[in-house]
């Protein structure tokens, strides 16, 4: 648990920690880390889970981890918005930085997805 909020809760799967910090900088959510998600630690989840409205970012196809996530509250009703490498191909050029850019995966395009899905 890196901190917590009031208005949901966001999981930054390895890599993607830096990227969520700067996308929920100023937003009140409680944000997880999971170096990785099999095995999937529940408890920081389910004890710190306020509003169960929840944004899983993965630095893999969209959706990889979900349904270990949703298993992990299948106690509890729950919104999972799963962001990623959308399964689509993409066929640019560039540096990982312009692919993150483009596929929204960097600190813009992840606070736009979040602040969407949670209405922060």
């Amino acid at each position: 648990v890196l901190r917590l909020g009031a208005s949901g809760t966001v999981i930054a799967v390895g890599p993607m920690l830096d990227k969520v910090m700067a996308a929920v900088a100023g937003l009140d959510l409680t944000v997880l880390y999971a170096s990785t998600v099999r095995p999937f630690d529940a408890h920081p989840l389910v004890s710190t889970l306020k509003m169960a409205d929840i944004v899983l970012v993965e630095p893999y196809a969209v959706g990889t981890s979900a349904e270990v996530v949703s298993e992990a509250l299948c106690h509890v009703p729950h919104r999972l918005k799963s962001v990623g490498v959308p399964r689509n191909e993409l066929r640019r050029y560039g540096t990982p930085t312009e692919h993150e850019s483009a596929l929204g995966l960097d600190p813009a395009g992840l606070r736009r997805t979040i602040s969407a899905f949670l209405g922060s």
